[in-house]
């Protein structure tokens, strides 16, 4: 009877040792898979190669992950064909890349360094999105102060990996904030620097065309010390991809709708308007009075929802505006609303909101709220009032 009773002891010791294993080894798995998602703050200066490079350290144990993730995605949803193709293309881009604007290819230099992979990859990750472009809702807000918020929702498929967030100054030009993706470029997600000029990007679904990368004009752009400077050379042409801009330029309360094509996809390259109302909104459909487009749009039949987040922002009534981040926040990154805003991949492959941004140019601030409910801090802040 007591020998029963000490191996039963034993039995029930052994199996408390192992379901409190298990129970460490799952949150374990969860702690990292939190930390693999979560967004990360670089900050860093110097020359581009050198600020690439420590990118590209912090980011090394990613940025292959994120290359294959990015080769299976392009195969499986777009008709790009192979992945000898895809290197091409890739490989075209970074030759102009080079051409256009040096820094630019320094700077992806500079990462596969530091991340230890080969420019091929560096390349194929960094200008996937000639390839396939599909993304974000951006809402601009006027303040009874004459300032304004500008609140955009980044999103994408999952299989891009996660955003990072860098607070970078580069040799010989003002420092600046952004949000962007792993392996790729700067400021791609949003951007605001110290002399008060913003960028955010909405993608559309016109295919790229031979012309000068969207992501090295972007990067360029985020940059300028001026609103003329950044529009100049967004609307630097002909560009590969039919896209668009909110600009804003802190010191003069200015904000501008941009929309900028090529002439193979459009009757117009540029559409440049000011932003005087009390709001603007912009989706991934190409708006009435636009560029001109020479075919259907393909948002039509690629992006549906586009049109149902636009009306509903286009439809917010003067109270319903957001007028501080708070309320921006609550509009935008809400995970319980019905889904227009706040986009949750229903199947594989399906772009989903990967953050929420708020920007304001006038008094140099910059919000990030990251859409992972685990990540800690999941809240970021920057001033870049000295």
């Amino acid at each position: 009877f007591y020998r029963r009773v000490v191996y039963l002891s034993l039995g029930v010791l052994k199996f408390l040792l192992v379901d409190k294993r298990s129970v460490f080894v799952f949150l374990l798995k969860q702690e990292n898979i939190a930390k693999e998602r979560e967004m990360r703050c670089i900050q860093a200066s110097g020359s581009f190669y050198k600020v690439g490079k420590q990118v590209g350290e912090r980011c090394k144990d990613d940025i292959a992950d994120v290359y294959k993730r990015t080769v299976s995605y392009l195969l499986k949803y777009t008709k790009i064909g192979s992945v000898a193709r895809m290197h091409e293309v890739a490989a075209y881009y970074m030759l102009e890349a080079k051409r256009l604007w040096a820094p630019s290819f320094e700077f992806l230099s500079g990462m596969a360094k530091g991340a230890g992979v080969t420019m091929n990859k560096i390349a194929l990750t960094a200008f996937s999105e000639e390839v396939s472009s599909e993304k974000c809702s951006t809402l601009v807000s006027r303040l009874l102060n004459g300032n304004h918020l500008i609140i955009h929702n980044e999103d994408f498929p999952p299989e891009f990996g996660s955003l990072i967030m860098l607070d970078v100054t580069f040799d010989g030009y003002p420092r600046f904030v952004c949000l962007t993706y792993i392996g790729q470029l700067p400021s791609l997600a949003g951007s605001l620097n110290v002399c008060g000029v913003a960028t955010t990007n909405n993608g559309l679904w016109p295919d790229a065309q031979p012309g000068w990368s969207k992501q090295v004009l972007h990067f360029r752009a985020s940059l300028a010390r001026s609103l003329d400077e950044a529009e100049e050379r967004l609307m630097r042409r002909p560009t590969s991809l039919t896209t668009h801009y909110v600009v804003a330029y802190g010191p003069t309360h200015q904000v501008d709708s941009l929309a900028v094509s090529n002439f193979q996809t459009s009757h117009r390259e540029v559409t440049l308007l000011p932003i005087k109302g009390a709001s603007f909104c912009h989706t991934n459909h190409v708006l009435p009075g636009y560029l001109g487009l020479k075919m259907s749009d393909p948002a039509v039949e690629n992006s549906p929802n586009s049109f149902s987040r636009y009306d509903k922002l286009n439809n917010l009534t003067l109270e319903e505006l957001p007028r501080t981040p708070q309320e921006a926040f609550k509009l935008f990154a809400n995970q319980d609303d019905d889904n227009v805003l706040f986009r949750k991949p229903k199947k594989e492959g399906e772009s989903g909101t990967k953050a929420t941004v708020v920007i304001c140019a006038e008094t140099l601030e910059f919000w990030v709220r990251d859409a992972n409910t685990l990540a800690m801090p999941r809240d970021q802040y920057i001033c870049l009032r000295v």
